[in-house]
């Protein structure tokens, strides 16, 4: 008696079908797509270039909602991290100051 519950064997790849490398989040995909005039096929770039006041003003207002109500030591750890992310290096006088204004409200 066989049991026709269980997943099939892994096989060599031999059978026919579609690959792994056809697959994109378990979709099937086409890689011989004709892009049209006018057609966007990747991503957009960023149209206005951002200095890294923005950046920062960004990064708090992110860190606000995120943790807001924790302690200055937490923000100021968030916001480390967040800068590092984003390529970023201040100070750790700037950072604490930082942490007092989102802890601040």
């Amino acid at each position: 008696m066989t049991d026709h519950t269980r997943s099939p064997e892994p096989s060599d790849g031999s059978e026919s079908g579609a690959s792994p490398a056809d697959s994109v989040g378990g979709a099937v995909h086409d890689d011989g797509k004709v892009s049209r005039s006018g057609e966007q096929s990747a991503p957009a770039m960023d149209t206005h270039p951002t200095d890294d006041e923005a950046r920062i003003a960004g990064v708090v207002v992110q860190t606000r909602a995120d943790v807001g109500d924790a302690s200055e030591e937490r923000i100021a750890d968030v916001l480390r991290q967040r800068f590092a992310d984003v390529g970023l290096e201040l100070g750790d006088d700037r950072i604490r100051a930082l942490a007092a204004e989102v802890a601040g409200g």
